[in-house]
């Protein structure tokens, strides 16, 4: 137990093993949360989570060496500009479309959140960081099947459809409004040789059941395969 309460103080110094050991964890913990976020085909990806996460570690770092080697320097008010400034990235992956539609929110508070874990990691909190990193991606990846249980359930719908090469969008919007299904995001998977794979959010503006709006969409023509997401 000593050695390891040694361990860990020598660890949250600042050397060369604290350095490496911050900005490889900061790299780590951003890409976790990225990773399900690029999965989403979100504005911001892994790459971007790693570089705000790491840049976090960094001025908390930074911060951290000034005041030990030059007794100057004000770690928490570095860490404050960051938590501050990392509202542009935010605010660059906030889509508004229409009047009411505002898309990236998560992402936008995802990318908050690993600056944060950043900071968190770069003045040697590791317990913090590592535990902040499991909840949000607990949140992600977990809790939005939750959500649309909980609060969607019968009103907005995520439905993945393999859909023919030649089928048209607008065809579709006009066949689905005509049965009280109002398409309000496709998220275009990949697309292949003769059919393309898509998630789309439908309005159930009737109420009708899960298993009505299941069969109704095996029956468009046009779509290959379809299923629930959540």
């Amino acid at each position: 137990m000593e050695t390891v309460t040694t361990a860990l103080e020598y660890l949250e110094g600042i050397n060369l093993a604290s350095i490496t050991l911050r900005i490889v964890m900061s790299m780590v913990c951003g890409g976790v949360i990225g990773i399900e976020r690029g999965k989403a085909h979100q504005p911001a990806g892994m790459r971007t989570y790693m570089l705000v996460c790491m840049g976090a570690a960094m001025v908390m770092l930074t911060g951290q060496y000034m005041y030990y080697h030059f007794q100057t320097g004000d770690p928490a008010r570095l860490g404050a500009q960051v938590v501050s400034g990392i509202g542009f990235l935010g605010a660059g992956s906030i889509i508004i479309s229409g009047k009411t539609k505002i898309k990236g929110l998560t992402t936008a508070a995802g990318l908050w959140t690993a600056a944060c874990i950043g900071l968190s990691i770069g003045i040697g909190f590791y317990e913090a960081g590592i535990i902040a990193t499991l909840a949000v991606s607990l949140i992600m990846t977990h809790l939005k099947k939750l959500e649309y249980h909980l609060i969607f359930d019968d009103v907005w719908l995520s439905v993945y459809v393999e859909l023919d090469d030649a089928v048209k969008m607008t065809d579709l919007v006009q066949e689905f409004s005509s049965v009280g299904l109002v398409i309000g995001e496709v998220r275009i998977e990949k697309k292949r040789k003769g059919f393309q794979k898509a998630v789309i959010s439908l309005k159930n503006t009737e109420h009708k059941s899960r298993e009505a709006v299941l069969r109704f969409l095996e029956n468009v023509e046009g779509i290959q395969f379809v299923k629930y997401t959540a």
